[in-house]
């Protein structure tokens, strides 16, 4: 799941995530990402820090949270790229954190993680 609230990053990320065979789901709101995890869970949530309705660090702490979502890995992706923001990301759970604009190091830190997670299970 990408939740992004800019329509060509999003259309961006998905498209290279697709290429590598991954499906993807897309949401621009807080509100859309909680639709969408009501229907399904996903393997992993790409999370903006930025969405319009709910301050990332605040969606991602309740996300961790939640017995629901909380075993869902997390790659925080922000326009942010102070160290003390990518600290706090890690420390509220996210598994990694990646400026924006780096849609190539996305998907390799993506692509890594869902290797290792298959390895793991």
């Amino acid at each position: 799941m990408v939740a992004e609230d800019d329509a060509m990053l999003q259309k961006l990320v998905k498209r290279c995530l697709e290429q590598q065979g991954y499906v993807v789901t897309q949401a621009t709101t807080a509100a859309e990402m909680k639709s969408e995890l009501s229907k399904a869970t996903p393997d992993l949530i790409v999370l903006d820090v930025g969405l319009p309705d709910a301050d990332g660090r605040d969606l991602l702490s309740k996300l961790k949270k939640d017995p629901q979502t909380r075993s869902i890995p997390v790659l925080v992706w922000s326009g942010r790229d102070a160290e003390s923001d990518r600290r706090i990301a890690l420390d509220l759970g996210a598994e990694d954190y990646v400026e924006k604009g780096e849609a190539t190091e996305l998907v390799w830190k993506i692509e890594r993680l869902l290797l290792r997670l298959r390895l793991q299970a």
